[in-house]
């Protein structure tokens, strides 16, 4: 029987992959509507975290850092460490951030 911290670990990386994928379709397809599947990511990311009571990391950044939910302050965190900035944004300056371009995941290459 599938254990219920299996469950919870398969959704956040549902909502992980789901919000890359938003991010990549806004960039390629600019036409499509995606807020609403960058909402819902990044809803279930930040109540997972608040559940769990730990912080988490949502993906990497282009061309360095890496895209954090921290718990604690209910906040999204840009971490650069390149240029040593730290970015702290709600759930709804970050879906505008994204659809703005900013704060793009790094994606493997193939």
């Amino acid at each position: 029987m599938p254990s219920v911290e299996n469950n919870a670990t398969d959704f956040l990386s549902l909502a992980k992959q789901q919000l890359v994928h938003a991010i990549i379709q806004a960039k390629t397809k600019p036409y499509l509507p995606v807020w609403g599947e960058l909402f819902t990511s990044l809803r279930d990311i930040a109540r997972i975290g608040r559940q769990r009571e730990e912080n988490i990391m949502l993906y990497l950044l282009q061309p360095t850092g890496s895209m954090w939910y921290l718990y604690k302050e209910n906040r999204f965190h840009a971490d650069l460490p390149d240029p040593g900035i730290s970015i702290s944004l709600s759930q709804e300056q970050l879906i505008d951030a994204l659809l703005k371009g900013s704060f793009s995941p790094k994606i493997p290459s193939a």
